[in-house]
């Protein structure tokens, strides 16, 4: 049996629900859709013949599957379509639950943890319907499955918005755990995903601090933290990125999702050019000198001094908004060390990476499943866990993910070691709401 610990509700569904869904909805928020589509594919959907054009159902499914190396603007078109054919409305949210539920189930999966958003500004009674039907649903699906025959525990992760509301929407949450047992029951973490750039973990710094604190006051509602980091940074350095994976696991998080930076060979980077602002270089020259010593420890690094006068430097140009970093050959063995250097540091904290083969293959554009960065991870004493992400989309299911880590070098004694220890670092564990069973 298998515990999938990283994938999104909706992006389970299978093309064929979908178009069946999306067929029935009156009215289809096509806007959400077609700009964002347009703009990656370049390529004009139109909207009054659509299922009329994509009537048989290969068509639809080239349409909707993501199967190719390309941004993660690319892969949220594609989700966009799932968000504009869906309603969303309660009755629909308990349905998908449970059809997705017993599906994984029936792929012998028998722990699963769901991630669910809502708009930023969701009403607060509309969320609670929602989240209660979310909550439901799942309970059904559970009650399904175990009626034909594959037990299957389920549980709720619901992902807030990395730049709006999301305190107030973690407040809502924790009050009604404490009101309704179902949303106690099956509402177990809190999530950060969709777009990563721009929103670096420290301005998450003390709320995750306030969650912790309240997981410790009040375990029986306790929520793990979950936090996409490191999938996609074309924003920034790569030496960035792994910092914004380091600190969200030293913050606090208790999975990250995906993680790519920290272990991405760093000859993958050679001989780009990446445009940071001139904060984040701030920020991270800062932290390279203020860790400088126990950074060499793991291998050649630049030296301090340059370092130093590099930041000085940048300082001396208040005027400059951003700054072009050349990775050569030079920062590329550099970078090597400092990944080194936050692996042994996050293997030092509880955190447990997400690693999501096909969605990693495909949305980090790595030329191929070899260059995944899972067998370093090992290497490395971290604790990982491999997830689905979104199977619908991938056309995917997790015995195929586990395959695909097995061709990036992982040998099938350690993905079994994997699968085993994945039932320990589900959210009630890793947040204190539940204790190990040492002989799971």
């Amino acid at each position: 049996m298998y515990c999938d610990l990283h994938n999104h509700l909706y992006g389970c569904l299978p093309a064929e629900t979908l178009y069946r869904i999306g067929k029935n909805n009156p009215n289809p928020r096509w806007h959400i859709y077609l700009d964002s589509y347009e703009k990656a594919y370049g390529k004009r959907i139109y909207t009054s013949s659509f299922f009329e054009d994509f009537k048989d159902i290969d068509s639809f499914k080239q349409l909707y599957h993501f199967k190719e190396k390309a941004p993660f603007l690319h892969f949220q078109a594609k989700f966009n379509l799932i968000i504009a054919l869906i309603e969303f409305h309660e009755k629909e949210i308990k349905e998908v639950s449970r059809d997705v539920i017993l599906s994984h189930a029936q792929s012998n999966v028998s722990y699963v943890e769901y991630r669910l958003m809502f708009p930023k500004d969701e009403p607060r009674d509309s969320f609670f319907r929602k989240l209660i039907s979310a909550c439901e649903g799942m309970i059904l699906g559970e009650e399904v499955a175990k009626k034909e025959g594959f037990p299957i525990r389920a549980n709720l992760a619901m992902s807030l918005h990395r730049d709006l509301n999301f305190e107030r929407q973690y407040d809502w949450m924790k009050n009604w755990m404490e009101k309704e047992k179902t949303i106690k029951d099956k509402l177990v973490g809190i999530d950060f995903c969709h777009i990563e750039e721009g929103h670096s973990p420290k301005h998450k710094q003390s709320f995750f601090q306030q969650v912790l604190s309240d997981n410790r006051a009040e375990t029986s509602t306790a929520l793990s933290i979950l936090y996409h980091v490191g999938e996609s940074f074309r924003d920034k350095t790569p030496f960035s990125a792994v910092r914004w994976v380091l600190e969200s696991a030293q913050y606090g998080a208790h999975r990250l999702g995906h993680a790519l930076a920290l272990g991405i060979d760093p000859d993958f980077f050679k001989g780009e050019e990446r445009v940071e602002s001139i904060a984040e270089r701030i920020d991270q020259l800062k932290y390279e000198i203020e860790n400088y010593e126990t950074i060499a420890q793991f291998g050649n690094f630049f030296p301090k001094q340059e370092l130093e006068d590099s930041l000085k430097e940048i300082l001396s140009k208040p005027f400059s908004d951003h700054v072009l970093v050349m990775m050569d050959s030079k920062k590329t063995k550099y970078l090597e060390t400092f990944q080194n250097y936050a692996m042994a540091m996050i293997a030092k904290t509880k955190a447990v990476i997400e690693c999501c083969p096909t969605s990693n293959l495909y949305i980090g554009m790595l030329e191929q499943i070899k260059d995944h960065p899972l067998r370093r991870f090992l290497n490395s004493g971290l604790r990982v866990t491999i997830g689905s992400d979104d199977p619908g989309l991938f056309d995917s299911d997790l015995k195929i993910e586990y395959e695909r880590a097995n061709e990036a070098g992982v040998f099938p004694e350690e993905l079994e070691a994997i699968r085993k220890l994945s039932f320990q670092y589900t959210s009630p564990i890793l947040s204190g709401r539940e204790i190990l069973d040492q002989s799971t």
